[in-house]
């Protein structure tokens, strides 16, 4: 009986307060998927700039170990690298490629006889800006 009651009793309510928190998730959800896409994106550009940068920068061979020979023996033939070259390339190529008129940093760079890696690092400003999060974000490309 009191269910009964209970089911067809008339309640009278305004769903503003429903309607306007509704409202404010999915806004702060598109804000979020902007930034996200916009990050990844910028993360994007970065990994290609890196990337033509090393490839350009491995057609600097270390031409008496080329000539040495040194890997004669192994099953796995490598070109040798010149490293010092290599770097230097790498750095003034980075350096002449912004990405959104933002400076790239190269935070580290490792140069082995037959391999080159480096991790390269930009600021980057988020679209929207969301006030619970910070304001830059730093984006990082993995070793190559």
């Amino acid at each position: 009986m009191a269910l009964k009651e209970w089911i067809t009793k008339s309640d009278r309510g305004s769903l503003i307060p429903l309607s306007f928190g509704f409202f404010l998730i999915s806004m702060t959800l598109i804000f979020i998927s902007i930034n996200i896409s916009s990050a990844y994106a910028v993360k994007k550009q970065l990994t290609n700039v890196a990337e033509a940068a090393i490839n350009k920068s491995v057609h600097d061979i270390n031409l008496p170990a080329y000539y040495a020979q040194l890997n004669r023996f192994s099953s796995i033939k490598r070109v040798p690298l010149d490293c010092s070259t290599a770097t230097r390339t790498f750095s003034q190529l980075i350096d002449q490629s912004p990405l959104h008129n933002k400076r790239i940093n190269v935070d580290q760079i490792n140069c082995t006889l037959y391999s080159i890696s480096a991790k390269v690092s930009v600021m980057a400003k988020l679209p929207i800006q969301i006030p619970f999060f910070r304001n830059c974000h730093r984006l990082f490309m993995h070793e190559g």
